[in-house]
């Protein structure tokens, strides 16, 4: 009897449900990302996804401004190397038909 009550509790023990301390509304937020280790792009990369699924308008998490030396240095740096990745990945629209943007 009493291997019975034990093997019965431990089953209930195991089948119960867990309960996540936070929700996915709150895991995707920005600064909580951030301070969990993720770099600022992942969690921009995330919010834009977030509202493109939503139908909400995206923006840009961060407003980065750079001088126009350092925007040229990145442009011939993008030239030449095509697979880094640039503020452009995102923030694009998304069109059906090829165009010569995409060579």
């Amino acid at each position: 009897m009493r291997r019975s009550v034990i093997i019965l509790g431990l089953f209930l023990f195991l089948c119960s449900q867990a309960h996540a301390a936070i929700t996915v509304e709150q895991a995707t937020d920005p600064e909580y990302m951030i301070n969990g280790g993720f770099s600022e792009a992942t969690a921009e990369d995330v919010l834009i996804a977030k509202n493109r699924a939503n139908g909400k308008p995206v923006e840009p998490l961060y407003e980065k401004s750079n001088n126009p030396f350092v925007k040229f240095l990145k442009y011939v740096h993008a030239y030449i190397d095509p697979s880094i990745e640039s503020d452009e990945r995102y923030h694009h629209d998304i069109h059906l038909s090829p165009s010569f943007k995409d060579l």
